[in-house]
């Protein structure tokens, strides 16, 4: 009997020493790994100003104020050229030209201006003849929009390069309008107007800078080679109001950067 009691107790001594060392193993919780993005720094385009270095006296075949502009215009002679377009094509050559002084009915002032003497001739202007721009034939690209609107960039790619220009501005007006065509268009008018011009994508440089319009807006007058050296140049007309005539001619040879005003002529012919 004893010895049965004794067997009885090493079992159960067994048994609760085999509970105590069975270890109850919890199920391994998942951890979701959280990944940190670090923000990216916003892409910021190099933006260099606008460059200015006139090489190149220009005349508009307009009338001029001759109170202003006698001497402006009287400084023209045979040895200038003109810039002339004909069946879209440009070409620069001399041409025989008359100066012809008038009275301004509106303003009741003199006027005085020079045009072609053929008057089948269409001239974009006259200027005086430097080594900036040479006689000939000029290569030029179709222009793909006109006017010049914000946020409509303008892609051209001349001799293997890419040339975009980009222009931004705050709009504060717009109406529906129809032009000698019978044709409805739509007018915007921007403030604080801004041009930029890049190449292959890299920093882009200021162009034109213009506070304000008054029904008008840019127009790009020409895209191609005017100074042969294998890059673009561009004539814009910036005319800020519509009762003013005025006109820009960037080159791009011997610039710093892209282009630089070569010449520039307006002309107010407000009452």
């Amino acid at each position: 009997m004893k010895k049965a009691i004794v067997m009885l107790s090493l079992f159960a001594l067994w048994a609760c020493k085999d509970t105590e060392q069975k270890t109850v193993e919890k199920p391994t919780e998942a951890v979701e790994q959280v990944k940190v993005e670090e923000a990216e720094a916003p892409v910021t385009k190099t933006i260099v100003e606008k460059e200015e270095k006139k090489v190149i006296d220009l005349l508009l075949p307009m009338y001029y104020d001759k109170d202003f502009h006698e001497e402006e215009v009287k400084q023209m002679n045979d040895s200038w050229l003109a810039l002339l377009v004909e069946g879209g094509q440009f070409k620069v050559q001399r041409i025989k030209y008359e100066r012809l002084e008038m009275k301004n009915e509106c303003t009741e002032s003199d006027a005085i201006g020079v045009f072609p003497l053929d008057e089948e001739l269409e001239s974009l202007f006259f200027f005086s003849d430097t080594k900036a721009i040479l006689k000939g034939k000029k290569e030029s690209l179709a222009i793909s929009k006109t006017p010049l609107w914000p946020d409509e960039p303008q892609t051209y790619v001349f001799k293997g390069k890419t040339y975009v220009l980009r222009a931004e501005g705050k709009q504060v007006d717009s109406y529906v309008y129809t032009d000698d065509s019978e044709v409805e268009k739509t007018y915007k008018k921007f403030d604080n107007y801004k041009l930029y011009v890049s190449v292959d994508g890299s920093g882009e440089q200021l162009v034109l800078d213009i506070p304000s319009f008054n029904d008008t807006f840019v127009q790009l007058l020409f895209v191609g080679d005017l100074d042969g050296d294998g890059n673009l140049d561009f004539i814009f007309d910036t005319s800020e109001h519509y009762e003013q005539k005025q006109m820009e001619v960037y080159l791009s040879k011997g610039a710093k950067h892209i282009l630089y005003l070569a010449g520039m002529s307006s002309v107010d012919f407000s009452c």
